[in-house]
């Protein structure tokens, strides 16, 4: 962070250059310098450990993901550069005319494109991979500055497919400097350079939840790029899974209010590279609910979006997010699930009729401990039989719980099922039976959730009497579930109900295991 060599080759005498100092406090700002100097190229800068960070781009940047950008690492700028533009005299280093072409804030991310810290974006770069993610006039999205093997200067700075990315071809001439640089817009996120994990309360909850409420707005949602092929061999867009949302949303809603959401998003359609997202970034919009949670994984903070209605989904939708992926708890209440999952995962070997035959065992034991269940396609090849919570126990007891179900249906079905989680000890024509699913944190599709998968498919609430040989989850697409579910009603509806009795469950089916 010295800035020794840039002051070495100035006189700041003969130019209007900052002599400049370093910054005190980080506001994670960029800005891209046009600079016609003996060769025109553009100037990269990060603010980023009290000074710019900076590499010149001969080409420019590019938003074209294709386009591998030499950025050659030069010395580090004063903070205060970051609004020059002007001329630099002829006989000074660097003479030539200097715009600025794009300006605005930025944030470093891992590879599950999560928020991390200043210190860590500095471990990053000394490694010789930062990614991260800019939102600019000019330049938006996800970015990575990559150095090249066996090289201190060169490196590549390479656009990330995403919803902003184009594909065709990036003319940077062609797009005008903005030249003045607003210095007080420093609506940039501020990393935290520590976080402690939440201490247990009186009532022994160790998960919590800071909320931040949306605050009232009646800005419309923009919808962008609607026109974007996202199924091609169906030829359904972006607008029409946007529009499905807008038709269900007081149905799915219900499933998705105030719990955290991992977001996996799609923004170049089902045949395009995904990722998942948990953190909801400093993009998301003053009146989208998010909730501050701690993760005990990688012992940091994460900011989830919650999706409380239809202007927040159709939002989550447009980032490209095909599917829906709620917690199984809510933000008031975070370690007391409302529900209990069994999710019947197939492998390749095996047909839907045989996901049916463990549905239906599932549902013979289920009867069998008097609780009621509740089944819906996965939207893929799989079935989920959820069991009403309430609330009314922990993350450990629904987990033991799903355990004692899935034995006993393994018990009934030992030939294709299994409840070992690693493929490679599996047999290949084993269906998975996941009571694991019961866990703080995990999630699946909601109900009335679109999939990212050929078709359209949606996760649907399925009556009992249609869970036999035959059953095809292909039936039910974007196209035709609103249609179904204004005639059958939401079946789901009573997976929020009335929670199930634990303790006379559980004396039921010990009586049938010693009878």
């Amino acid at each position: 962070m010295s800035l020794t060599k840039y002051k070495k080759k100035r006189n700041f005498k003969n130019t209007p250059e900052p002599e400049g100092q370093n910054g005190k406090e980080n506001l994670f700002r960029f800005v891209v310098q046009r600079h016609d100097a003996t060769r025109l190229h553009y100037d990269f800068r990060l603010e980023l450990d009290g000074v710019l960070k900076s590499w010149a781009v001969p080409k420019g940047p590019s938003m074209n993901p294709e386009d591998k950008r030499l950025a050659v690492e030069v010395e580090d700028h004063p903070v205060n550069y970051i609004d020059f533009f002007g001329i630099i005299p002829e006989g000074n280093y660097g003479a030539g005319t200097v715009d600025v072409w794009d300006h605005g804030v930025y944030f470093p991310v891992n590879e599950d494109l999560e928020k991390i810290t200043e210190k860590e974006a500095l471990k990053a770069l000394k490694k010789g991979e930062l990614k991260i993610f800019l939102k600019g006039k000019n330049l938006e999205g996800g970015f990575v500055l990559v150095r090249l093997k066996n090289d201190e200067k060169n490196w590549l700075l390479i656009k990330h497919k995403d919803e902003f990315s184009v594909e065709s071809s990036f003319d940077i001439s062609k797009i005008k400097s903005l030249n003045s640089f607003d210095s007080k817009e420093t609506g940039a996120p501020k990393a935290k350079t520590e976080t402690t994990k939440p201490e247990p309360d009186d009532k022994g909850e160790e998960h919590k939840a800071k909320v931040n409420k949306a605050t009232k707005s009646k800005n419309k949602v923009e919808l962008t790029h609607l026109e974007k092929i996202y199924w091609p061999d169906d030829k359904i867009t972006k607008g029409e899974l946007i529009e499905y949302y807008e038709s269900v949303s007081k149905y799915i809603l219900p499933y998705l209010k105030n719990r955290p959401l991992s977001l996996k998003r799609n923004p170049n359609g089902i045949k395009g590279q995904s990722f998942f997202q948990k953190d909801a970034g400093d993009n998301a919009p003053e009146w989208v609910t998010t909730a501050e949670i701690h993760s005990e994984s990688n012992d940091k903070m994460i900011d989830y979006l919650v999706c409380n209605d239809k202007k927040s989904l159709l939002y989550i939708a447009n980032l490209g997010c095909i599917e829906m992926n709620p917690w199984n708890s809510t933000v008031d209440n975070l370690d007391n699930p409302d529900y209990i999952v069994i999710d019947i995962d197939p492998s390749d070997k095996n047909s839907f009729d045989d996901v049916i035959d463990v549905a239906l065992a599932t549902k013979e034991v289920l009867d069998q401990a008097g609780v009621k269940g509740f089944c819906k396609t996965s939207g893929s090849s799989g079935l989920h039989v959820y069991i009403p919570f309430n609330k009314k126990h922990t993350y450990d007891e629904a987990k033991e719980f799903a355990h004692i179900i899935a034995s006993m249906v393994n018990e009934k079905l030992p030939d294709i099922t299994t409840l070992e989680r690693s493929l490679s000890k599996r047999k290949k024509n084993q269906i998975y039976v996941d009571y694991l699913q019961n866990r703080i944190g995990q999630t699946l599709a909601s109900a009335y959730s679109v999939r990212p998968k050929p078709g359209a498919t949606v996760s649907t609430p399925l009556e009992w009497g249609e869970v036999k040989r035959g059953l095809d989850f292909h039936d039910f697409t974007i196209k035709n579930t609103l249609e179904r579910i204004e005639k059958k009603g939401d079946l789901f509806k009573g997976v929020l109900g009335k929670g199930i009795d634990l303790d006379k469950a559980i004396q039921k089916l010990e009586v049938l295991q010693h009878s």
